[in-house]
């Protein structure tokens, strides 16, 4: 029985796996995002586009790092193989609290030079193409990318604000985006602990079944400004395409791309 259980975990995690490199985009979607107190965080973890995926389970093989902070305040979160949905917080802060997750480096092995253009100019990027063909990088080639996640939940109230929680890419809220939706809220986009200018951010919204896409810029701050609305479910993402390392240890990638994705569900009122 033992032995059954075993290889059922295994087989959901490389099925979760093999499907990983057919998609980029990656979030974290909590069952509920606003809790009363000692309320369990339960969230799935998603690969997939425009808010439609499948959840992976959890493993040590693709989840690198896994935190929940509030304020000054910061747990580690613990998983166990083959978790699904993948995450289960049972300890949680009243006020904000800030799920993250930093991936492992991952590669998707592209047969021709396409859909690396297609993909690469979607994510604001125009000219890579140009560039591969001008290092005479081969056809059929490795990219290696990284993930990065934050989700937010309230527990009890909607008080308290974002954390910079020094991912290499990441998305943080300069105002509190569940209070106050008659006002903008700032959004900032940091590569680096620098702040990303004039950069393509995705904005996804689901309310009442009906979906949206947009696309906004950063300014020369570093972050744009939206007006969210009341009881709207919002996944934002962005993206940075670097040189790859070129490396034998990282598949001889030429290019390297770094994902960030926040989630959050806005009050009814």
């Amino acid at each position: 029985m033992k032995y059954l259980y075993s290889k059922l975990i295994f087989i959901i995690i490389i099925s979760s796996i093999s499907k990983i490199s057919l998609s980029h985009e990656f979030w974290i979607d909590p069952e509920n995002y606003n809790l009363k107190n000692k309320d369990i965080i339960t969230a799935g973890v998603f690969i997939g586009d425009n808010f439609e995926g499948y959840q992976i389970a959890f493993s040590r093989e693709y989840f690198k790092n896994l935190n929940l902070f509030s304020n000054n305040k910061k747990i580690k979160i613990q998983g166990r193989l083959g978790d699904f949905p993948a995450l289960n917080i049972k300890k949680t802060f009243k006020g904000l609290n800030i799920i993250q997750i930093e991936s492992q480096m991952n590669y998707v092995n592209y047969e021709n030079l396409t859909k690396f253009e297609v993909f690469s100019r979607q994510k604001g990027y125009s000219n890579l193409a140009d560039k591969h063909r001008k290092n005479n990088y081969p056809e059929s080639f490795v990219e290696s990318y990284k993930r990065y996640a934050k989700s937010l939940v309230s527990v009890e109230t909607f008080n308290g604000n974002d954390v910079d929680t020094n991912m290499e890419l990441e998305l943080i809220f300069l105002d509190n985006p569940l209070k106050n939706l008659k006002k903008s809220k700032r959004v900032l986009l940091e590569y680096q602990n620098k702040i990303l200018t004039d950069h393509k951010v995705s904005l996804m919204s689901f309310n009442n079944g009906y979906f949206r896409k947009e696309y906004v810029k950063t300014n020369k701050d570093g972050y744009f400004e939206y007006f969210f609305k009341n009881d709207t479910k919002y996944l934002i993402e962005s993206v940075v395409i670097i040189e790859g390392s070129n490396k034998k240890k990282h598949n001889y990638a030429k290019w390297h791309s770094l994902w960030t994705s926040y989630t959050f569900r806005t009050p009814d009122k």
